[in-house]
This record gives structure tokens, sequence and C-alpha cells, in this order.
């Protein structure tokens, strides 16, 4: 018996190692060898696996992009910064672009826009729209059950007091993920150095919209006839932006008379000045200025009047002899 336990021990053993060297040369021969390209890429990369490059997470990612399936500026995270070094690694020339945020396209808080019903399902955006498209009085809106809170996977959106979501700028990546997940539509990547927005998403006008929302776009086409950069044409009731035109002077922001559709990163803006030793009264500023706020004749020395001055800084850039100035802006850190 001893001798029959030990021949099968020993068959066992000589079974295992046979399989064994089978299955080393097997990785040595059929295995696949990792690409330095991809390592190299997966290395970088922000790990946040967040899908918003449009792969199931950052090592997919940086597979197709070694195989040449994805190109190196694809991921939103990381920014045209991280799309130069992929570029690099992959040897080609990449023009990196301007980071992009998060931005809401609404205003209409608990306090701006009433319910038009008591719901009582689930709590979340896409739950809600189903129901005859939400309980908000304006149906276009933000409906304020934090969708967008819920799968960002930088904190990025908390949920203000009054019911609308708040993009955190500083850590907004721009992937997106937010803007997919809204049943209203009412969030939109734009780039981060952009100061003046519109914010409504109504596509009524008028009394529809004042009779449901305190800040909603009246489509009046003031801020339109008012741009000095032909940067605003009004479409399906709201001024659509022409972000190559705009220049953030924010006259829409100062002109809108629902104070405002509009939002100004920059306000509020610093009054512009005159230097009283450079003004040779040649009235190009008072030209240009939408708000009467300088005083002065041909000829002679103008002066800004302050109450009226929204730091436009139209003035600044018409003064052939730089007498028009105005001090720094300070931009707002959070939307």
């Amino acid at each position: 018996m001893g001798t029959i336990v030990l021949v099968a021990l020993a068959s066992l053993g000589g079974l295992g190692l046979i399989l064994v060297v089978i299955l080393v040369f097997a990785h040595l021969k059929l295995g696949v060898k990792p690409n330095p390209l991809e390592e190299s890429i997966r290395a970088i990369l922000p790990a946040a696996n967040c899908g918003a490059c449009g792969y199931p997470g950052c090592e997919a990612f940086a597979a197709a992009i070694a195989k040449g399936d994805a190109p190196p500026d694809a991921c939103p995270v990381g920014g045209p910064s991280l799309a130069e070094q992929i570029g690099e690694i992959m040897g080609v020339e990449v023009v990196g672009g301007e980071h992009k945020v998060a931005f809401l396209l609404c205003q209409g808080g608990n306090d701006i826009v009433a319910e038009s019903a008591d719901y009582q399902g689930i709590r979340t955006c896409r739950a809600a729209n189903l129901i005859t498209g939400g309980t908000k009085a304006c149906q276009y809106g933000c409906l304020g059950y934090g969708d967008c809170t819920e799968v960002c996977p930088f904190d990025a959106i908390p949920m203000g007091s009054n019911g609308l979501p708040i993009v955190d700028r500083s850590k907004c990546t721009g992937c997106g993920i937010c803007v997919q997940v809204c049943p209203k539509d009412v969030l939109r990547l734009i780039p981060i150095s952009k100061e003046v927005y519109l914010s409504c998403n109504s596509l009524e006008r008028g009394k529809a919209v004042r009779g449901v929302c305190k800040m909603g776009c009246h489509a009046c086409s003031i801020c339109v006839k008012m741009c000095p950069y032909d940067a605003l044409q009004m479409v399906d009731n709201l001024p659509k932006m022409d972000l190559d035109k705009c220049t953030d002077c924010g006259i829409c922001y100062a002109k809108c008379p629902v104070k405002s559709c509009f939002v100004d990163y920059a306000a509020p803006r610093p009054e512009a000045e005159i230097e009283i030793s450079r003004c040779e009264g040649n009235h190009k500023c008072f030209e240009v200025c939408k708000f009467k706020a300088i005083e002065g004749e041909p000829g002679e020395l103008h002066k800004i009047i302050p109450d009226k001055c929204v730091g436009c800084g139209e003035c600044v850039k018409a003064c052939p002899t730089g007498a028009c100035t105005q001090p720094a802006k300070v931009k707002a850190p959070v939307a």
C-alpha cells in the first residue's frame, strides 16, 4: 500500500512539473509582450477611469493611443498639457486647446422658479423628468435633484442651498460626465477663460417666461443690439454667443433688463479712469460708451461718470492716447 501511495504522489508531482514547464514555455513564446508606448502613456494618465475619453478606463485608453485608435488629446481630465506629453511619447505634434469647465444654463433656483406640482417620486432628475418633464414651472430649467453631483468623480459640482448645482471651476476637469447625464441639457462645457455667458435655457419668450421665472431670458434682443462685436444672434428665442467674436466686455450682462440672464465672472468690474495728462479730447471714448458714462466735448478734457460706468473697458480699447485705463479685474473662483 505504501508503495502505491508513493508512486501516486510521484506521478502527480511529475505531472505538475510537466504542466509548469508547459505554462512557462507558453508564456515566453505565446504571451503578449507589453507595449513600451502603452506603458509610458498609462504612467502619465490621471487614473481617474471616468470614461470621458470614450474608453472603459485609463488602461484601455492608453492601449488605444498606442495602437493609433485614439487621438492624444481625447482625455479632458488631463487637458492640453497631458495631450502634449502624450504627443511627445507618440512622436506627433499636438496643438493643445483651452481647458473647458462645466457651466449651468439656468438660474432658476428654489426662490426663482415656482413648483408646478408636489413631486413624491424617486428623487433623481431622470426620474422626475419622466413625469411630464419634471415639476418646475419652467420646463427648460434645472430640476435640482443632483444627478450631476452624484456622477462627478471629482466632487466639482456640489448642490447649493438654492437647489441648483454649483460648478467649482478649480476642481472641474471638463470630463463632461455631468453634461451627459443631465436630462434637461442645462449643462455645457465652455472655455475656462470665458467670463460672460448666457445662463438660461428657455425657448419661450416675454410673458411666458416672466410668468414662471424671475431670471429667465425674455428674448428682448437688447443684448444682441448692444453688442459692439456682433457676437450675439437670436436663435430659438435665446441669444446665441459666437465665442470667436465675444471679447467678454460684459455689455450684454449690464444691459440685460432682467439683471441678468447672463453670468459675469468678472463682476463687479473696476470702473474706467482717465489720466488728465494724456487726455486730448478726441472723443473716441465718448462715442463707444454704451452707458453714457463719459462726459466731455470734442477737444476738451473728458471725465468718467462713476455711477454709470460698468467697467466694460471699451473706452480703454478706443482711446488712441492711452488716457483711458482700467484696474485689473478680479475673477470669481467658482461658478
